[in-house]
């Protein structure tokens, strides 16, 4: 079994599933209104919010083979370690703020927080922290691959159909140009991980498959669950 192979081949299928969706794709076009595109960015906004404390968790259990890789993507999230010299929570803010949802932005932080706490205090789907470590960088990878493959269409339809700037929409140009790196880098890392705390090819296959029962991009961005890449 070729993991790596299987993993990015379950990616594919999902960001084909997300991008080919009819909400996807009437916001690509132009043909959804202007309460939906708040609400693709809201949800946007939430999911990525935290990445920073999501990287600095996955670089605690990272296996030596991960950990620069690992290191480098969060202080590059945090700013430090990127060539704008900005943290990306910060250019999610001026996201969110130069498309006219300020007045909503603390209940856009309120959220993000309660999605971490929720993942601390909520009873373990695995039955080791490896596992949960694992699943976690399952669902960071997939968001990498997606957005190296997505991000500069949906800035393009933002720009074209909302009439977003450059300087609102740097989030998404950033990561079209550093998440192609990323995502190569993250299935290397999802197989360093493996190999590192000796997951067979079956038992990691079956943590990917629960972390992408649903499409994890149809549902974190559109806010519709149950959809699956079956």
């Amino acid at each position: 079994m070729d993991l790596r192979q299987e993993i990015e081949s379950l990616y594919e299928r999902h960001v084909a599933q997300f991008s080919d969706h009819e909400a996807f794709r009437s916001l690509e076009e132009g043909r959804t209104s202007e309460e939906d595109q708040d609400r693709f960015l809201a949800n946007l906004v939430r999911t990525h919010l935290k990445s920073p404390q999501i990287l600095a968790f996955l670089y605690s259990l990272a296996p030596p083979a991960s950990a620069d890789s690992l290191l480098h993507n969060m202080l590059e999230e945090l700013g430090i370690d990127d060539s704008e010299g900005v943290s990306h929570p910060s250019l999610l803010r001026q996201l969110a703020e130069g498309a006219g949802l300020a007045p909503v932005l603390p209940e856009l932080e309120r959220l993000a927080e309660w999605d971490l706490r929720r993942i601390t205090v909520d009873p373990l789907l695995y039955e080791t922290l490896n596992e949960f470590g694992f699943a976690a960088l399952c669902e960071v990878t997939a968001f990498e691959f997606m957005l190296s493959r997505l991000s500069s269409r949906i800035a393009g339809a933002f720009s074209q159909h909302r009439g977003l700037d450059d300087k609102t929409l740097l989030w998404f140009t950033l990561h079209s140009e550093v998440d192609i790196g990323h995502a190569e880098q993250g299935l290397d890392n999802l197989v360093h991980y493996a190999h590192y705390y000796d997951f067979d090819g079956a038992r990691a296959l079956t943590i990917i498959e629960m972390v992408m029962r649903e499409n994890v991009f149809i549902k974190r961005y559109l806010g519709i669950s149950g959809a699956t890449s079956e």
